[in-house]
């Protein structure tokens, strides 16, 4: 067969959809030598992925930025020329235009629970006008695709609520932690620094500002790691309207490597997001041994298991008692490292 993968996301600016997509590719190209693998990249990241030892995988320049008018009529264009016997795109964005078969992976429904105008830096008409095509693509994707991937059970079950689909078209694939963060030398009675660690977007659902209240009343430090854009602009505004410079430090994109060694420096990670597909950074914190504490909802209950100390992320004291109690008890921590450590190798990039 020949198959094509849109890979446009690959590299730091795609976030976690680029890590997904990147993951996808490498690890299908250690173990499909028999098909033929067409991988779509831009300009700016064509460099990422190295498969020159690859002999089926080859690159096509598709320059085209994501979620533009001109994805909808160029790409469409671009991937009938390959002629492919079958097109994975790894998000919701597939062309309309496109009439070739094809399989989409739907991380999350998050624009369909988060519409409101804080979640975009677009005007309210532009805002309105764009939410609109996002509900055609998306309807285009999941009822026109010969199948669906998701990252969870919960996603697969939101697409179910949400559209008329047969269960047997959605196909559930794990994610995994990232290598870089894998670890078997972290002693669990290392001294670490007294900090908490959050890294990812600063968009609305994932609940900074609430994180933010609960610090208020806790004698911790919190770093956070966020691409700087407007949505961290918001989040720095809100540190200061609390008065928490001295608490929370803002950091923006930080290197793998760099990232790596705060997630093995810090004594927990905090993660109040209300809602995700899978749930990426936490898991990354426990294959680097770090005790997590998380928002109860399902999804995160499904891929952590009891690996995590969980709170309810619409209450600030709730957050903020659970902080306290990981922070202050050592053996509570230990417990959270071991399980985590655990629960992280359930998962790998390979049977993804």
């Amino acid at each position: 067969m020949k198959i094509g993968i849109d890979a446009r996301f690959v590299g730091p600016q795609g976030t976690g959809l680029g890590k997904y997509t990147e993951k996808l590719i490498l690890n299908l190209a250690e173990i499909d030598t028999k098909n033929e693998y067409v991988i779509f990249l831009k300009e700016d990241n064509w460099q990422f992925l190295n498969l020159n030892k690859f002999k089926n995988f080859t690159k096509v320049l598709a320059d085209v930025s994501w979620y533009s008018l001109q994805e909808q009529y160029k790409m469409a264009g671009i991937f009938k020329v390959q002629n492919l016997d079958l097109l994975h795109v790894p998000h919701f964005n597939v062309p309309i235009m496109y009439r070739g078969k094809f399989v989409v992976t739907i991380h999350d429904l998050i624009h369909h629970k988060f519409a409101e105008h804080t979640a975009t830096t677009k005007n309210p008409l532009i805002f309105k006008i764009k939410r609109l095509g996002y509900k055609k693509i998306i309807e285009h994707a999941i009822l026109n695709s010969k199948k669906i991937i998701t990252p969870s059970n919960f996603v697969k079950d939101d697409i179910l609520k949400n559209f008329k689909v047969e269960p047997s078209k959605i196909a559930v694939t794990y994610e995994a932690a990232e290598d870089e963060y894998l670890t078997k030398t972290r002693n669990l009675k290392l001294e670490t620094r007294n900090y908490l660690l959050y890294v990812g977007n600063a968009y609305p659902h994932k609940n900074l500002n609430t994180l933010l209240d609960a610090m208020q009343t806790l004698d911790t430090k919190l770093i956070i790691v966020s691409p700087r854009d407007v949505f961290s602009s918001r989040l720095k505004e809100e540190i200061k309207n609390r008065n928490l410079e001295s608490k929370v430090d803002l950091k923006g994109y930080m290197e793998p490597q760099e990232l790596s060694k705060l997630f093995h420096t810090s004594t927990a990670y905090i993660f109040p997001t209300l809602s995700e597909g899978f749930g990426i950074p936490a898991l990354n914190a426990m294959a680097a041994g770090l005790p997590v504490i998380a928002s109860n909802i399902p999804v995160l209950k499904e891929i952590y298991g009891s690996a995590a100390v969980y709170f309810d992320p619409n209450r600030s004291e709730d957050i903020a008692e659970k902080i306290s109690k990981v922070m202050t008890n050592t053996k509570t921590r230990i417990n959270l490292v071991k399980e985590g450590l655990e629960q992280a190798k359930k998962y790998s990039w390979q049977k993804m």
